[in-house]
């Protein structure tokens, strides 16, 4: 099933005082499947922020009355961690956007700038959020799917001798484990040699498993691996 939010607009704040600024960022950034928008002020974009933390991409000026860019960041990652600020500085005000950096800052753009120039780095954010959205998505297709094979693995109500030979339902019963596994997380165009080609893929894609649910990779590096793994055993 397709993740709902996968596919959503990108909801991108913009908080300036000057007002020309502020208008002309809205139109040059705005464009299908994007949501945007504006605040006067640091202030009045926390404000919103207390009742709605849902959003991808925050743009705000550094110098700002009362409540300044190094605040907007910091409370606004506190209410949504994995949104991303942007923030705009001054020449002058060089040393404390790189301190803003080391907060958490997503970037920062010095004044004065083109406009594509932010369009750069709201794009390059934008291909970011993309990424980790497929990554969730991918993530809860490897749980489904996990869940469906300890459904499959259940043992039947009546368990089989051990001196028995397998009968076919018990080799159907382990084949479509494994197909459940290949389904999920292999494209349905990848090509198997043979049943030991099946196997060795299967096997491998195991020990992944096994690797991230221990806490050894990270959701992006499974999946990085996942698609070399892939790559290495085609025949």
């Amino acid at each position: 099933m397709m993740d709902p939010h996968s596919s959503r607009s990108l909801r991108i704040w913009i908080a300036e005082d000057e007002d020309e600024l502020r208008e002309a960022l809205g139109k040059s950034l705005s464009r299908e499947g994007r949501e945007i928008l504006l605040f006067a002020d640091g202030k009045e974009l926390l404000q919103h922020l207390k009742s709605n933390p849902a959003f991808d991409i925050i743009i705000a000026d550094l110098l700002m009355p009362e409540v300044d860019g190094l605040q907007v960041l910091q409370e606004s990652k506190e209410c949504n961690p994995e949104g991303i600020v942007i923030i705009m500085t001054g020449y002058a005000s060089l040393d404390t956007a790189i301190r803003a950096i080391r907060g958490g800052a997503y970037d920062y753009i010095r004044k004065p700038f083109k406009l594509d120039e932010i369009e750069f780095i709201v794009k390059n954010a934008g291909e970011k959020i993309a990424l980790v959205r497929e990554n969730r998505r991918l993530l809860q297709k490897l749980k489904d799917t996990m869940e469906e094979m300890r459904e499959i693995r259940k043992p039947p109500a009546h368990a089989p001798d051990a001196r028995e030979a397998p009968s076919p339902a018990d080799l159907d019963h382990e084949l479509s484990e494994m197909d459940v596994l290949l389904k999920q997380m292999i494209p349905s165009d990848y090509d198997f040699k043979d049943r030991e080609h099946r196997e060795k893929t299967y096997q491998e894609m195991k020990k992944l498993i096994e690797y991230k649910k221990e806490g050894l990779l990270s959701e992006a590096e499974f999946f990085s691996m996942k698609n070399q793994l892939l790559k290495s055993l085609r025949p």
